[in-house]
């Protein structure tokens, strides 16, 4: 079976002007225009989505295939291309009977009722030019409508995910809002945008979630280290240049208006009044033609090198690992402070460009990753699971510490919710702790009840206090 590609190469059509055309029209439709005017924050996502689709668009229709009978005719209009002059004509009424179906069917029966005295060459040439311009016409006409139908898609998903990234935009409020077009990649409900403004809400209702947040943001950028670092060093070598001034060797004849390597036909000018003016005219225009010398010489140039130098740096920001417990005593209020908590965070590393990993313990851990390809579903499906269960903080603690021996992880910031009523973490596992915090890695604690362990928390390198008690939550509102 031929696609439509393979039959626009055979038949010498420059379909890539099609899809280009329709492409910038899509870039001028009203519909594109208007979103980013309403939103100039998204236009270069915009634009680069774009991009990319148009390069997938000629690849969706070319790669359509042709219908049969199109393609029957094609082929064809192939066997007839090879019949002689004399053939053509004995095989006029054969080939007439075989278009019976063909849109050509009438123009080719009053073609050749019109050619019938006409030189059989000329007749047949004429006859097959007329039948390509017909089938070329059929086949821009096909891919017209299968590009508007793939525009129309393009407009429609343009739509529904500019309004995605609207509505996240609004529930994060990031500096950039690149990483936000990303993830409205994902295909949201209704009842998952309430989600989303639900926790929005509440988080502004509770800013004291937001400040801590923002000084775990801060906490990489408080602490630096020595380490050897690549600088950039200039270093001045001799290098060979190739010049036109140094007349060493004679490679060729270019345009200048040089006297001293005139061609010497270009003298044969002078020899007539009439042609002594072309010489002048082509003297001024440097279109006099000079043999061509060119040399070598030696010049500095300053190169750039890389060496190791040793320096201040400031550490770079790992991933945030955010583990959240999910026991029974953590649903309610605390359940909601911190989902909350999880969306401040998720506005900091999305402007700073940091993995954001969730882990829901209980007696299991569960991960949602989402500053990932599938971020935004990851968020939703997180925000919209129920806490109950037990409280274990070992396979917790367990999964942090396997994922910081990984090279990715290895500047990971971990912060752990939790209403620390708990059993104290095994001696093994406190000592892994202690280990690999002596290798920069922090560990963080937030606290969301006044009835925490208090040796629990001897783990973490800072611990924060967010009652979400009756008394708490009535001393935040009075305060």
């Amino acid at each position: 079976m031929i696609d439509l590609h393979t039959l626009s190469t055979l038949l010498s059509f420059n379909d890539a002007e099609l899809i280009k055309d329709m492409v910038s029209g899509l870039m001028g439709s009203p519909q594109v225009v208007s979103f980013l005017k309403a939103r100039p924050r998204f236009e270069q996502q915009i634009r680069d989505q774009l991009g990319r689709w148009s390069r997938g668009v000629s690849s969706q229709v070319w790669h359509q295939p042709v219908p049969a009978e199109l393609e029957q005719e094609f082929r064809l209009y192939q066997e007839t291309q090879l019949l002689a002059a004399e053939q053509f004509q004995t095989h006029e009424p054969r080939l007439i009977a075989q278009l019976a179906r063909s849109p050509f069917l009438e123009q080719a029966t009053s073609l050749l009722g019109n050619l019938k005295e006409s030189n059989p060459h000329l007749r047949k040439q004429l006859f097959l030019t007329r039948w390509r311009d017909d089938i070329v016409n059929r086949l821009v006409a096909l891919e017209l409508a299968l590009a508007d139908q793939e525009r129309e898609r393009m407009l429609r998903e343009l739509e529904e995910r500019v309004d995605i990234a609207s509505t996240v935009e609004e529930t994060l409020q990031p500096d950039n809002p690149g990483k936000l077009w990303d993830l409205s990649a994902a295909k949201l409900l209704q009842g998952d945008t309430q989600r989303l403004r639900h926790y929005a809400q509440f988080l502004a209702r509770n800013p004291e979630l937001r400040n801590i947040a923002a000084e775990l943001g801060r906490a990489a950028a408080d602490e630096q280290r020595n380490r050897q670092r690549l600088s950039n060093v200039e270093n001045r070598v001799m290098q060979y240049e190739q010049q036109d001034a140094i007349p060493d060797d004679l490679v060729g004849v270019h345009q200048s208006n040089e006297l001293q390597h005139l061609l010497p036909s270009q003298t044969m000018l002078l020899s007539s009044p009439e042609l002594e003016t072309l010489f002048y005219q082509q003297m001024a225009e440097r279109r006099l033609l000079n043999y061509h010398f060119m040399g070598q010489s030696r010049a500095p140039k300053v190169m750039l090198e890389q060496r190791y130098t040793s320096g201040d740096e400031l550490k770079p920001k790992g991933p945030f690992i955010v583990c959240i417990d999910t026991s029974g005593s953590m649903s309610g209020y605390p359940e909601q402070a911190a989902k909350a908590f999880c969306l401040a965070l998720l506005q900091i590393a999305i402007s700073e460009d940091r993995p954001c990993i969730i882990q829901l313990f209980s007696t299991d851990v569960i991960s949602y990753e989402l500053t990932g390809k599938q971020g935004l579903q990851e968020a939703v499906n997180f925000l919209g699971c129920s806490f109950k269960g037990g409280t274990d903080l070992a396979p917790c603690f367990a999964t942090v510490l396997e994922q910081m021996q990984q090279r990715a992880y290895q500047d990971a910031d971990a912060i752990v919710l939790s209403d620390f009523i708990a059993q104290r973490l095994p001696t093994e596992l406190r000592e892994q702790v202690r280990d690999i915090k002596r290798r920069g890695n922090r560990f963080n604690a937030i606290s969301l009840s006044r009835h925490g362990k208090p040796a629990l928390m001897k783990i973490f390198d800072a611990v924060w206090r967010f009652d979400t008690g009756l008394k708490g939550r009535l001393l935040r509102r009075l305060s």
